[in-house]
């Protein structure tokens, strides 16, 4: 099993319990139906577990373990969540995406598949030739499969539509 079925970046557990008044009331309830969404599929959700501290991210998708989670930016200690910022939402997108991505052949084990039909042409529209070249960057040792399925992921975060993420989570991973 390669590096990005093992853990495929960054997102969230026990959404249920943001910190309110972390975002406006839009976008916290869709954020938290995003959550909600994710954990309905059967992966557990984890927020700031000991390995927030051992690893180098923000968070992972391992379809293997069956989890996503989440290392908050202001983690304080392992198991403690603490409020929402932006950066963690966005990794929360981010690593939802992923599993959108996994979902594509019908299962649910590690193979990533572009959810757009372009998604080079998404990231350009969306990230821009700078933040392409920052995510290739980021990359650089990755496939050209893995930069481009970051590449998406990278840019559904940005679009920051948690509820089109919901559809997409019920239209692929049921």
């Amino acid at each position: 099993m390669n590096t990005i079925s093992k853990i495929t970046l960054s997102t969230v557990t026990a959404l249920a319990t943001f910190a309110p008044g972390a975002l406006a009331a839009s976008d916290y309830q869709a954020h938290v139906a995003l959550g909600r969404t994710i954990r309905s599929t059967g992966i557990s959700l984890k927020i700031n577990p000991s390995t927030c501290w051992s690893k180098n991210a923000y968070g992972w998708y391992w379809a293997a373990g069956n989890e996503m989670v989440i290392c908050q930016e202001n983690k304080t200690s392992s198991g403690v969540e603490v409020r929402w910022t932006e950066e963690d939402l966005d990794t929360l997108r981010h690593e939802a995406q992923h599993m959108v991505q996994d979902c594509m052949d019908g299962e649910r084990q590690g193979s990533l598949m572009a959810v757009y039909q372009k998604p080079i042409e998404l990231a350009q529209s969306v990230l821009g030739n700078d933040g392409i070249q920052r995510v290739i960057k980021a990359y650089s040792s990755a496939s050209d499969h893995v930069k481009v399925m970051e590449l998406e992921a990278f840019s559904v975060a940005q679009m920051n539509d948690p509820m089109e993420q919901v559809n997409d989570i019920q239209k692929f991973c049921f």
